[in-house]
């Protein structure tokens, strides 16, 4: 709620076109559902690759989503020229891609084609105390598919500080455009560094973001994970109302089946509910009982164990 209030004061001194983007986003803001995040917004282990999902788990669960997650200094790493700026909240706004964009802002950028989500990046500026989105949003389409790995001066950058893993660099991964928010701050960085290296600089701005929402797609995909509503308290809203005050959003979590509210496996005894919870990969089975060539795809699931509820189940 804080976050939507700022951005909304920024209306009297934004820039023109970053008047619009920023009106743009708070307008989303307002729809989104939310859902809270654990620490740095890590759902899956991050230091390996991310699972290679077909393209629609990443379709939003609602028509807007806002992930919400602190980023403390000691799960923080910063590129150096990349991510310098501390920002200890974050917030990743997902919304379905349904070509909604301002002409004024759509005329900054080349078009959005295709069918896909939308990832906006908007942070806590420590040093300025204010919530900022980033110039740019993502547009991950759908129908791509998982590209080689290249390597850029950003992800080289990235791993020589500890933000990257050799694994991550060296991992495929998918494409996505750009979606203009902030233009005046995007022709900023292009004059600046150039076309070529701003690329890189949008990158590093929106990499945080992106890694949260597949992480929770990802998650969400798991045959045995439900997210849970939590609505919002009426009387605190009553109060708030008479108050002049913004309305609380109701919130999410995730649930694991087969666990009880300590994070233990249902089952108890040894074996893999003995492990720390894990996610067990999605992967391609081949149905040779039904003739060769047929496949179909196998959801990853997370497998029990103790310790899962404080890094992943808590949303």
């Amino acid at each position: 709620m804080k976050a939507i209030e700022a951005l909304s004061a920024l209306d009297a001194t934004a820039a023109p076109l970053s008047r619009i983007g920023i009106r743009y986003l708070v307008e989303k803001m307002r729809q989104a559902q939310v859902f809270i995040l654990p620490d740095a917004g890590t759902l899956l282990d991050r230091s390996k690759p991310a699972p290679e999902v077909p393209g629609l788990t990443f379709t939003p669960t609602f028509p807007v989503m806002a992930l919400e997650y602190a980023m403390p200094q000691d799960k923080s790493r910063h590129t150096p020229g990349y991510t310098d700026a501390p920002s200890s909240r974050r917030i990743a706004l997902a919304w379905r891609w349904t070509n909604d964009l301002p002409t004024e802002l759509s005329r900054c950028a080349p078009p959005i084609t295709g069918d896909g989500v939308v990832i906006a990046s908007i942070a806590y500026l420590d040093d300025h105390k204010m919530w900022m989105p980033m110039a740019t949003a993502a547009h991950l389409p759908f129908d791509d598919e998982w590209m080689a790995p290249t390597m850029t001066p950003f992800k080289a950058a990235a791993l020589a500080a500890g933000q990257m893993t050799k694994a991550q660099v060296n991992a495929r991964s998918r494409a996505y455009g750009y979606v203009p928010i902030l233009p005046e701050a995007l022709f900023g960085i292009i004059s600046t560094v150039g076309g070529a290296a701003a690329t890189d600089h949008l990158a590093a701005d929106l990499m945080d973001e992106i890694n949260a929402y597949i992480d929770l797609c990802c998650a969400l995909s798991c045959r045995n994970v439900e997210s849970i509503r939590h609505p919002a308290a009426e009387k605190l809203n009553r109060a708030r109302a008479r108050q002049g005050k913004m309305p609380l959003k109701d919130f999410h979590v995730l649930k694991l089946a087969g666990t009880d509210a300590s994070g233990s496996s249902a089952g108890g005894g040894g074996g893999s509910a003995s492990r720390r919870a894990h996610l067990r990969r999605g992967h391609i089975r081949q149905l040779r009982h039904l003739g060769e060539g047929r496949l179909t795809w196998v959801n990853a699931t997370m497998v029990g164990g103790k310790g899962f509820i404080d890094k992943a189940y808590r949303l």
